[in-house]
Order: C-alpha cells, then structure tokens, then sequence
C-alpha cells in the first residue's frame, strides 16, 4: 500500500482519536473540534476510493491531504507561537508542538505524494 494511502487510513482514524482525547468535554472551541472530524471522514473516503481504483480516488487525496495541510498550518503555529504552559487538554505545551510537527510532517508528506500519483495516473490516462 502506499504511503499516502496508507497514512490517510490511519490519520483518518486517529486525528478525530486524538482531539476526542486531548479536548475531551471541553466545547469552548466546538469549531477547533469538529474540524478534525470531517478531515478524518475525507481522508477514509479519499483512501477508500483510491483503494478501490475508482477514477477520482488520487483527486480526493489530493483535496483531503491539503484540506488536512491548511488547518494544521495555522494549528501548529499557533501552537507554536502560544506562551501558554499546558494545552487545553492538559499536556506541556511543547508536548504538543511536537505531535503537531509530526502530523503536519506526514500531511506534507501525504500532499506531495498524493500529488505526484494523481499527475502520474493523469498522465497514464
């Protein structure tokens, strides 16, 4: 399976997994929650159609992986930007920087590769 197929699978699965366990009862935010959400359910179908070879599978990628880029970015600056000392969900605030370094890393990664199938299957067809 490829990488960017494979890690939508599981980033689908684990980002709602993540914000579930971080926010835990805490709607202050309810659009900072929801959003991980409907990146998780785009990415599954997106993985899913690719999976299944259907013609719009490598497009869908593409439009879940950068979705998923664009809210990391202003996500992970503000984090790390934050002088706060705890996250919401009580963790070191540095803690968090680095799990969102790490996610945006694989969605960078999910995006660029993600990408170069998509030409390679447009150029193929």
């Amino acid at each position: 399976m490829r990488f960017e197929v494979g890690a939508a699978y599981a980033m689908g699965v684990g980002l709602p997994l993540l914000e579930a366990m971080r926010r835990k009862t805490n709607f202050e935010n309810f659009h900072s929650y929801v959003d991980d959400f409907l990146v998780g359910a785009l990415l599954l179908y997106a993985a899913q159609a690719v999976t299944r070879g259907k013609t719009n599978g490598p497009v869908l990628l593409v439009v879940a992986w950068a979705l998923l880029c664009g809210g990391l970015y202003g996500s992970f600056f503000w984090q790390l930007s934050s002088d706060a000392a705890q996250d919401v969900g009580g963790l070191a605030n540095i803690t968090v920087v680095i799990i969102k370094a790490f996610l945006y890393a694989i969605a960078l990664a999910g995006l660029f590769l993600s990408s170069r199938f998509a030409i390679s299957n447009q150029s193929a067809g």
